[in-house]
């Protein structure tokens, strides 16, 4: 199916955030279109991997809305700094910008993120009954497990360090260091093998310390039960070295009916996006039609 694409903006706490409507176009049948809110990586924008989601969907006959969140791409607000709780408004604003629009069924919008943007979209719905299901691709439960992980013991105690003294310089200057991505989000060999031959010079970005100390505060497993009995699937990758399957194991043993843990078998946290492209749209379609259609 044919999509239209539209460069559209809308507001979160008098912020504007820039977005991409993708609509089906030749839609069968009458009536408005199910739609869904494509909720974004740590530090990417919605021109990075979005796009390939988004086609997938408008090919369902959804609609989709890709945006930057506030501070990133495009969008106004101060330069790449992500804030969890911001980062959930936004996204329920993006909701309520879809559901003005003529062609969208407001009673019929899901949630769909990757890697930081599915936990967002797990914040979102659980404090938004509007979000009629979830589909939440290779994320976190927990900030501070996810990042105590991913280092040797003695570097997340030296993170935590410099994360206290961030705290105080923001308290006495009013500003956070900001520092290269890889000393809170460190790198893999499978990331690294992305990287050869793409331009994704996009996620090769500088992050406020602030910024970490945020993600070890960060726990949507705390608020995941509150999702249901509306619909929710969890998808990992078999070998995701960036956030390990763990984390959805954990987030679905806390959730509640109806639910779904997909294992990508052989995938890592990037290939989800590729070669495992197919199975998670198809995985999230089935989920979606059950509520949205």
């Amino acid at each position: 199916m044919a999509m239209a694409q539209q460069e559209v903006s809308f507001y979160s706490s008098g912020t504007r955030l820039a977005a991409t409507l993708y609509l089906p176009e030749n839609r069968a049948g009458a009536g408005k279109c199910p739609a869904v809110v494509l909720c974004h990586g740590l530090r990417a924008d919605r021109k990075v991997i979005m796009p390939s989601f988004a086609a997938e969907f408008t090919r369902a006959s959804y609609a989709a809305l890709a945006f930057d969140y506030r501070g990133f791409g495009e969008s106004e607000g101060p330069k790449n700094r992500l804030i969890s709780r911001e980062r959930e408004e936004d996204a329920i604003n993006a909701l309520t910008f879809l559901a003005t629009h003529d062609r969208i069924d407001p009673n019929r919008i899901g949630m769909f993120g990757i890697s930081y943007g599915g936990a967002t979209a797990i914040g979102a719905a659980a404090a938004d009954l509007r979000v009629k299901a979830v589909s939440s691709v290779v994320t976190f439960g927990d900030g501070d497990r996810w990042t105590r992980n991913a280092r040797r013991l003695w570097e997340y105690y030296a993170l935590r360090e410099k994360v206290a003294r961030d705290r105080e310089r923001r308290v006495l200057t009013g500003s956070s260091e900001y520092v290269d991505f890889s000393e809170i989000l460190l790198g893999t060999p499978a990331e690294e093998e992305l990287y050869k031959g793409q331009s994704l010079s996009a996620l090769r970005i500088m992050l406020p310390l602030e910024t970490a100390e945020d993600i070890m505060g960060y726990r949507p497993e705390q608020v995941v039960h509150r999702i249901a009995p509306r619909p929710l699937l969890l998808i990992a990758g078999e070998k995701d070295y960036l956030v390990g399957w763990e984390e959805s194991v954990r987030l679905y043993e806390l959730a509640g009916d109806p639910k779904e843990l997909i294992i990508l078998p052989g995938l890592s946290h990037y290939q989800a996006y590729t070669e495992g492209l197919a199975p998670v749209m198809e995985a999230t379609l089935r989920t979606f039609t059950r509520t949205i259609g």
